[in-house]
């Protein structure tokens, strides 16, 4: 079985005060904010829009001195199901995936491990989905909605994460309800050594990640326009115009 087709839909950064890093990119970076700061499953995350992509803040774990690039948010098009049973059968180790909700939206993501270093701690495996994953995203489903033991699974959050997700609700919409705002271009990946298990995935989306082993994690995000260039902690943001 081939890797799947992988479509990036979002980039994670982590910070201590997410509502300053999302007032920040939106005032820097002409991002719209679309979901303000909540609590999420026993962490914090709120949600600027990047055209296609979104940019979504996190506050989980030992909060970071400054904001860092913790990682990426990949949908899968031909299928989350599939997508997760071909990724494990190509040698990608992925969490069982139970369902979460805030407000009106609701989805569940998929771990992925071995393509960053110290990757946010579930427990993962390249065997074949089955009755264990069933059963652990059942019960997880009801443990995450339990505030004392969100917290607990997110107290230590590990340096990277990378996920595969899927929405239980239209996404697009939801997206489409703030102004595009400054078009996400391209991003730069860090690998830290994991370059060969990037370059096996098939990232076919709209937006070209720039692999780079280097680095690690989110490094660098470019932006179609004009503006000064801008730091967020970790993560240069840089304008190119006519992209």
């Amino acid at each position: 079985m081939s890797a799947p087709i992988l479509r990036l839909d979002h980039i994670i950064i982590r910070s201590a005060t997410p509502e300053k890093t999302l007032a920040e990119l939106s005032e820097r970076g002409g991002m719209p904010i679309h979901v303000p700061v909540q609590p999420t499953s026993g962490l914090l995350s709120g949600i600027a829009r990047g055209g296609d992509i979104d940019v979504e803040v996190v506050a989980l774990g030992e909060p970071p001195i400054s904001p860092v690039g913790y990682g990426f948010g990949f949908t899968a098009p031909e299928g989350f199901d599939d997508a997760v049973r071909g990724l494990r059968a190509a040698g990608i180790a992925t969490s069982p995936a139970p369902w979460a909700q805030a407000e009106d939206r609701r989805w569940r993501a998929a771990q992925m491990h071995g393509l960053l270093p110290d990757p946010f701690p579930a427990p993962t495996t390249t065997r074949d989905p089955g009755l264990v994953d069933r059963i652990s995203e059942s019960i997880g489903g009801v443990l995450v909605r339990i505030p004392a033991v969100a917290r607990a699974a997110t107290r230590r959050a590990g340096s990277s994460m990378v996920v595969l997700t899927e929405y239980g609700f239209d996404a697009e919409a939801v997206r489409a309800r703030a102004n595009p705002g400054s078009n996400v271009a391209a991003v730069r990946v860090g690998t830290a050594g994991h370059h060969a298990a990037w370059e096996a995935l098939d990232l076919g989306g709209r937006v070209p990640l720039h692999l780079d082993d280097a680095a690690t994690g989110l490094t660098e995000v470019v932006l179609d326009g004009s503006g000064d260039s801008f730091a967020i902690g970790s993560v240069m943001f840089h304008f190119q115009a006519g992209i």
